[in-house]
């Protein structure tokens, strides 16, 4: 296995010299932590790995006004394109849970002025500058929970699936690419103790970019632990 590795270093070390860029698949099942795969945006949820599933539910002192979090994927960093995201058994309940897509929009110093979302739950779909958004009582569709959602993004064409039913296939040219991949959990609270929790028990993002130097790390990395 080591003898393996190493050729695979020595032929990724190779590619790195000639600036080759490739694309992989992420993986999570959820059996244990990954701190450095994951950043929870926001202090008003708390998120967990509990027996092979991501759960949530919103813990705050905030009243009387709407929670939004996100849970953003960080183990690869964008810009993102041409990938395609699959997420098994994923629901909520007194809350609105799904995948948020962003991408940042910057000022005349190249600075992150704003971010926009679009965000897709397992009953609606909505889109968001900066966290801010209207949370209505209706729903496109009376489904909390999913077995399969699935989203595909590829030069602002978004995708969007449930349970193998296609749902919303639009297009966006202001966005080309992606920024931000993240869970995303919303809900409205008031002066009573809120119940909203969710859960999602795997993930499989493909089409990710990665450069040689990177799997040459990763590899490395995975070698030294053998």
């Amino acid at each position: 296995m080591k003898a393996f590795l190493i050729l695979l270093i020595t032929i990724l070390t190779l590619l790195v010299l000639h600036g080759i860029v490739g694309a992989v698949t992420w993986h999570d099942d959820f059996d244990h932590a990954l701190e450095d795969s994951w950043y929870q945006q926001g202090d008003d949820s708390v998120w967990s790995i509990e027996q092979g599933y991501l759960r949530t539910e919103i813990k705050t002192n905030k009243q009387w006004q709407t929670i939004f979090q996100i849970y953003q994927f960080i183990a690869i960093p964008g810009p993102y394109n041409n990938i395609t995201i699959n997420i098994e058994n994923i629901g909520g309940t007194d809350a609105r849970f799904g995948i948020a897509l962003g991408k940042h929009f910057l000022n005349d110093d190249g600075e992150v002025e704003e971010t926009g979302y679009y965000l897709f739950f397992t009953n609606d779909m909505q889109a968001s500058r900066n966290g801010k958004i209207f949370l209505g009582p209706g729903k496109r569709w009376h489904t909390d929970a999913l077995n399969q959602m699935l989203l595909h993004f590829d030069d602002g064409r978004f995708q969007f699936f449930g349970d193998g039913e296609s749902r919303l296939d639009f297009m966006d040219t202001n966005i080309t690419q992606l920024d931000v991949i993240g869970f995303v959990l919303i809900g409205y609270v008031t002066n009573m103790a809120s119940n909203g929790r969710a859960w999602a028990e795997k993930i499989t993002i493909t089409g990710l970019p990665v450069s040689p130097k990177r799997k040459v790390t990763t590899i490395w990395g995975h070698l030294k632990q053998e």
